[in-house]
Formats: C-alpha cells, structure tokens, sequence
C-alpha cells in the first residue's frame, strides 16, 4: 500500500469516525421541549413557557397546558424530567456571559506565546515575545478554522519558526515538543483529578487508562533519558543506520536539552496549566450561561470532564475532535442538562474559540508573522548591490 493510499485510507476512517460520533450525539437532541409524565402517559412536547408550578408548555399544536410538578416524572437525583431542545436551550441562554466568556479565553494566546517563547529560547534561538504571540494567533485560527485540525496550525507555526533562525530542525522540534507539553500537562491533570474523584464518579471509569497512560510515558521517558541505558543500548549505533541521520540526532538532542533545563520546562507546565484553567473557566462560565447544573458545588467536576474533552480533542482522529468530542460531553454531562443544552453547550465553546482565534486571521492575510531580518534580506536580494559611494548615498536617500 502506497504512502498515499494509507493517508486516504486514514483520512476516510478519520469521516466515518465523525459521522458515527455525530449521529450518536444528535440522538435524543430535539428542537422542542419534553416533559415526563408519571404512569406512562406519552410526553408532552412543545415549548415550556413557565417552569414553575405547575410547568407551562406549549404544546405543538399551539394548546396550552399545565401540570402540576408532582405529575411530572423525576430522576434519580429527584429533580423533574424535563428535556430542554435546542430551541430553548439557546432562548434561555444568558448572552453577557456567553460574552464574559469570550473576554476570559481570549488572553490565553498570551500565556501560551510566553511558553512557545521559553521553548524557542532553550535551543538558544531568539524569536521576540510579539512574534511568538503573532504565530500563535495564526497556529490558532488555522487549527480551528480548517478542516485540517491541529495539523495545519502547527505545520505553519513549524515552518515560520524556522524563517527566524538558522537552527531550524531545533526550531521545528520545538513545536512539537510544544504541543507535548500541552497535551501531557491536560493528562496530569486528568490523572490526579480522577484518581482522587469519589467513588460514584463518571470519572473512575478513566481512572486505570489515565493512570495507565502516565505510567506507560513515565517508563518510555526514563529508558529515553537514562544516559546508562543509552550507552547500554548504543543508541547513536541504531541510530547512526536511520535515513536523514544527521537531522534525527538534531531532534534527539534538542529534546534533551529541554529536559536538561529544568526550570524552563517546569515553569512551561505550570504555565500550561495555568492557561488550561483559564481556558476551561471559559468553558465553565458558557455552561451557567445555557442553564446547565454547574454551580461551585461542581466546578472541580465540570473542568475534569472539560479536561477530559480536551484530552479527546488532540487525539488522533476528526480535525478538532468534531463529534468525538461532544460524544465525550454527551456521557459525562448527561447528569446536568439534557442533550439538546449538553451540544449547544459544545457549539458554543467551539464558536468562543474561533472567537478568539479570529485575530490570526489578520495576522495570515497580512502575513506579519514573517520576520523583520527575512523580509529585509528579500529586499536585498532584489535590489541590485550599488558600485559606488554616490550610488550607495542614492539608495539609502530613496
């Protein structure tokens, strides 16, 4: 099979994983409002005017009806069976916060331009603070915005790194190892989370596969690192036999030299953490905003399944996590809203994000991530050398 059979191949299992997601979260999702009668009468359905009692809905057909609380049937939590839809959902919605939490998301590209900053500096290459923070308006808007997912936005990050600087394979792996950073902060926290959630806990059910996976990257990290295994091994004689040699020992060393500055890479993840929690602030605020049961009782809860949520979004699979992700809130918000409010829920924080990765739409069009010394280096290239002093004098006058 040929490199571009697989990437079809992949790409076609890539859809079908988003559809099926997709239609197993638009089940039960509705654009009226339901309500459970007791003794097995049918549900009415139509649009709650009241939910007081007794509960006001209006029904389909345009009736008007009442019931008492009582009549209506409840969960095991006690609280009345009332399905919220779409429609709703988005009336009952309270729109400042929707906007408060656009406003807290939106400085997390300031924090995450600050690590990309630290990382860059650890392999010695110098990118100023205001580049890194244009790069990642534009790796932002570029994940969110295309249907290539996290890839186009790091790709792009990657190759304009690199105009900035001659060490560019340390510049490229320092993107990667960028995202690493990302993603293995989100399963820490994950880890901790859930191993000490209570017991009647959605969250014991990831408790083995977080703590697996924390397991499984600590030992490959200590057989990596370890210089004693290392020599053991004969890692440079494998490694001297791979194709593009010279540039894998280039990565392999400027992924040791991050590890060895220790304070850059501890203070990167708290600092992603810290971004993380801002982030899932946001995400917290929109679920208040659309009447979810989230109040700070719960708010420990509801940023573990956000984490959760995220963890699934970088995973390999539809761009964006698309489907996967609001499969992932279905299941552990399913306690708090009813379906129609859990995937508005998820729309909304998919529409504060791009929100916010709007301004790398700018930053693309006018290309202002290219740096000031390749720029001027084209223009040398294109304007002839002067011969004389006089014409030295003329162009720089021009």
């Amino acid at each position: 099979m040929t490199l571009r059979m697989r990437k079809r191949l992949f790409d076609a299992l890539r859809v079908v994983v988003c559809v099926v997601a997709l239609w197993i979260v638009v089940r039960g999702v509705t654009r009226h409002d339901h309500v459970v009668l007791l003794d097995g009468r049918p549900d009415w359905v139509g649009e709650v005017v009241r939910d007081g009692d007794p509960v006001e809905i209006r029904l389909v057909s345009g009736k008007a009806q009442h019931v008492p609380r009582i009549e209506i049937a409840t969960d095991e939590d006690g609280a009345a069976k009332i399905a919220y839809g779409l429609k709703t959902s988005w009336r009952n919605s309270t729109k400042s916060l929707l906007l408060l939490a656009v406003l807290i998301h939106f400085p997390v590209v300031f924090p995450q331009a600050l690590r990309f900053q630290w990382l860059l500096a650890a392999q010695d290459i110098a990118v100023g603070y205001w580049e890194c923070v244009k790069l990642s308006f534009a790796g932002n808007f570029l994940n969110f915005a295309t249907p290539f997912g996290s890839n186009a936005g790091d790709v792009f990050k990657a190759y304009f790194a690199s105009l900035h600087t001659e060490h560019k394979t340390e510049a490229v792996t320092t993107v990667v190892l960028d995202r690493f950073i990302g993603l293995g902060s989100l399963l820490l926290v994950v880890a901790a989370i859930t191993a000490f959630s209570p017991t009647g806990s959605r969250l014991v059910v990831l408790r083995p596969y977080m703590l697996g996976m924390i397991g499984i990257g600590a030992v490959v990290a200590f057989f990596y690192l370890s210089p004693a295994l290392r020599r053991r091994w004969g890692a440079g004689q494998w490694l001297s036999r791979l194709p593009m040699v010279h540039h894998l020992k280039r990565v392999d060393q400027a992924a040791r030299t991050l590890v060895g500055r220790r304070g850059t890479l501890v203070s990167a993840v708290l600092l992603t953490i810290g971004l993380q929690a801002m982030a899932l602030a946001a995400y917290f605020i929109v679920a208040i905003a659309l009447d979810l049961d989230a109040h700070a009782g719960n708010v420990l809860e509801y940023f573990a399944y956000f984490y959760t949520g995220t963890v699934v979004q970088a995973l390999p699979g539809p761009p964006q996590g698309l489907g996967t992700v609001e499969l992932t809130y279905r299941y552990f918000f399913a306690a708090f809203g009813s379906p129609s409010q859990i995937v508005c829920m998820a729309l909304a924080i998919r529409v504060v994000v791009l929100i916010c990765a709007l301004p790398g739409l700018l930053v693309t069009l006018t290309g202002s991530y290219r740096p000031k010394e390749a720029a001027a280096f084209a223009l040398e290239c294109e304007t002839p050398a002067p011969q004389t002093i006089s014409q030295k004098r003329d162009l720089v006058a021009g």
